[in-house]
């Protein structure tokens, strides 16, 4: 099985309280990612069809938490000396809390002007996914990614990739993003009340593919973002993700 979580969490040559939170959520990520994998590989049954949705949705969230704290390290670290006080309670929600809505999918207008001189720096949104981000990190990195596998152009596992162009690639992976976590919610909370909308095999399994492979094109890009926090070297990511694709071809 390959090891999707040091693709998405970076290695673990650091110390430290970030070292410690990308420990744990690199865990989580191969435990999940190895149950999902697993039922991709086999005939449907009631723990495929039931438990399947859950599996992909926490890659998927937890994917994204592991790039949110490795691009902006001061969050994960904020987040995790929030949790380790004393009057932290489990059963009330924080206003701080790591959300799909805010830290990876923006709460921002499309219309306005990237660089406009009113900008307030508290309403730029640090998201995953948001304008700047992609500006900033994504777009110079999936150019640097793609130069670096040009040679690789032989390898089918790499096909997908070659055909990402770095102007669209972060719209493309938000709605993406947000289509496999609406879907896959509704396997985990159990939305359907008519026998017919219930997930087959076919969704179920296409679901997860697509989760694995969106994680996994996010963690290799992610290895050529500079600043990015416990990056693999270029030559690393890209074996740690070709070890990956032979679970998920």
């Amino acid at each position: 099985m390959g090891d999707i979580g040091c693709l998405l969490c970076g290695h673990d040559r650091t110390e430290g309280i970030a070292k410690n939170a990308l420990g744990q959520l690199s865990i989580s990520i191969n435990n999940f990612s190895a149950r999902a994998i697993k039922f991709l590989a086999e005939d449907a049954s009631e723990d495929m069809l039931s438990f399947g949705p859950f599996c992909a949705r926490v890659l998927l969230e937890n994917a994204s938490a592991a790039l949110v704290g490795r691009l902006d390290t001061f969050r994960i670290l904020y987040l995790s000396e929030f949790q380790a006080q004393p009057e932290y309670e489990y059963g009330k929600r924080a206003k701080s809390a790591f959300s799909w809505a805010g830290d990876v999918i923006p709460d921002e207008k499309n219309s306005q002007n990237l660089w406009h001189v009113d900008h307030d720096i508290p309403k730029i949104s640090r998201a995953l996914f948001s304008r700047h981000v992609d500006h900033i990190y994504w777009k110079p990195a999936v150019d640097k990614m793609l130069d670096f596998i040009a040679p690789y152009s032989g390898n089918p596992s790499v096909a997908d990739l070659l055909q990402l162009d770095s102007e669209d690639y972060i719209n493309s992976v938000k709605g993406k993003s947000s289509q496999l976590y609406s879907t896959l919610s509704k396997g985990v909370h159990w939305e359907f009340f008519s026998s017919a909308l219930i997930f087959d095999e076919e969704t179920i399994k296409t679901a997860i593919r697509d989760t694995c492979l969106l994680v996994g094109h996010l963690g290799l890009v992610s290895h050529f973002i500079p600043t990015a926090y416990a990056s693999l070297s270029p030559e690393e990511a890209v074996n740690a993700y070709l070890s990956f694709r032979k679970d998920v071809p």
